[in-house]
């Protein structure tokens, strides 16, 4: 299958993007959907990425399929799913940087995110039989990252 501005070497399609996540929103509220849905066995990695002073939702969230097969599902069953306390629908794509479980541990494995002083409801998640694992741990030196003051 090919997907415009998704690399062609990805074999299978199983990463996908929700946008318009409510603010309040963490990788739990994300995991809940997926339950809720009925697929607490067919995802491995789970994040919602939170400001890291604030803690408030960036307005997405990312999830790895089991399969090609299983994204294509979700992503039918909630695009345009509006959920309480949101005004805007959500909203599902293929995730075109990166696809796969490795891809998305690659990415995040070593991220400012993953450092020790960072909240475990801001991080990724990943999972086995739906039910959580520890991250792999990061390759090399992980940086704190730098909390800036939030005026709101």
């Amino acid at each position: 299958m090919s997907v415009q501005g998704i690399p062609s070497q990805c074999r299978e399609l199983t990463t996908i993007v929700v946008r318009n996540v409510p603010d309040s929103w963490e990788v739990q509220d994300l995991v809940s959907l997926l339950w809720w849905q009925g697929f607490s066995l067919d995802f491995n990695f789970a994040y919602v990425p939170l400001h890291i002073s604030s803690e408030v939702a960036l307005g997405y969230a990312v999830v790895n399929m089991a399969n090609q097969a299983k994204a294509q599902q979700f992503m039918g069953q909630i695009q345009g799913m509006r959920v309480p306390n949101q005004e805007k629908a959500l909203v599902v794509e293929w995730c075109r940087k990166i696809q796969g479980l490795d891809g998305m541990v690659d990415r995040y494995r070593n991220s400012k995110v993953m450092h020790p002083n960072i909240a475990d409801r801001q991080k990724p998640m990943v999972f086995h039989n739906g039910m959580p694992i520890r991250f792999p741990g990061p390759n090399r030196n992980v940086n704190a990252p730098r909390l800036r003051p939030v005026h709101l």
